[in-house]
């Protein structure tokens, strides 16, 4: 049976697979961020795993499609941004801020264009 023939699975579609690399990116954004932050060599690499890992805590529990805790919308949207807007941040402090600035506006488009595409 096919994906087309069962009414209760959803469909993945070309939308849902940009929103999913941009979360991608997202953690790879905190990676570089954290890497680039420490001053010792052992503080890099303890934020260039945390600062994802506490991203994709935050994202599973309260943000992904399937959490058990999901916000409603609006705040939905506004967690989203925010996230979005701290790893850019976070990005410029790190010394690169033209590439913090289009990360958050390429970012802020998709997240839009997801809500407002249903």
């Amino acid at each position: 049976m096919s994906a087309r023939d069962q009414p209760d699975q959803q469909r993945i579609t070309a939308v849902d697979v940009a929103v999913f690399l941009g979360e991608l990116v997202l953690l790879a954004v905190l990676v570089i961020a954290g890497a680039r932050l420490g001053g010792s060599t052992a503080l890099r690499i303890v934020l260039a795993v945390a600062l994802p890992a506490a991203a994709g805590a935050l994202w599973a529990r309260w943000l992904a499609p399937r959490a058990a805790r999901r916000l409603a919308n609006p705040a939905r949207l506004a967690a989203k941004i925010a996230v979005f807007a701290v790893a850019s941040v976070l990005l410029a402090v790190a010394g690169l801020p033209i590439w913090a600035a289009v990360f958050f506006v390429a970012s802020a488009a998709l997240i839009a264009f997801a809500e407002l595409s249903g």
